[in-house]
């Protein structure tokens, strides 16, 4: 029995801090998809047709600070996005998805990575900040499937 303790101790305190992560991870490709028309549409935009590149969008709750993205040590994206309450869309991209991604926000001092051997295997990464009793968590939504913009 003693020898229980410190492992529930253990198990219990891990258990805690998942629940307050400040990433969660969703895979999903149950919602609506986007028309034929519009997917050839976005891929034509961010040059993403080819199967190395995946689209990142940057979803709800980006009021306009400072967001840096970068990929081996490269800066991809540096803007200051804010979120159209009509699409629920602050921006998207593409990028080369056979390397890591690091999103830095500068508000809530929080570095992402998006693994390659995640955003390799899904063309579309939905990235959504949330606000929760003053700290700030973000939701990773990897899927093969375009929501209508």
């Amino acid at each position: 029995m003693k020898k229980l303790i410190p492992i529930l101790l253990i198990t219990l305190s891990i258990g805690l801090q998942s629940c307050n992560s400040t990433v969660k991870s969703v895979y999903r490709d149950d919602f609506r998809s986007a028309s034929k028309a519009e997917i050839e549409k976005i891929h034509k935009e961010v040059n993403a047709k080819n199967s190395n590149k995946s689209i990142l969008f940057l979803t709800q709750i980006y009021k306009g600070e400072k967001i840096i993205i970068s990929q081996n040590g490269k800066t991809i994206y540096s803007e200051y996005p804010i979120t159209n309450l009509n699409n629920r869309i602050a921006t998207y991209l593409s990028f080369n998805n056979q390397q890591d991604l690091l999103l830095k926000d500068n508000n809530s001092k929080k570095e992402i990575l998006i693994p390659s051997k995640q955003s390799s295997k899904h063309k579309y990464i939905y990235v959504m900040k949330k606000v929760n009793k003053g700290k700030f968590q973000f939701i990773i939504t990897y899927s093969n499937t375009l929501r209508p913009i």
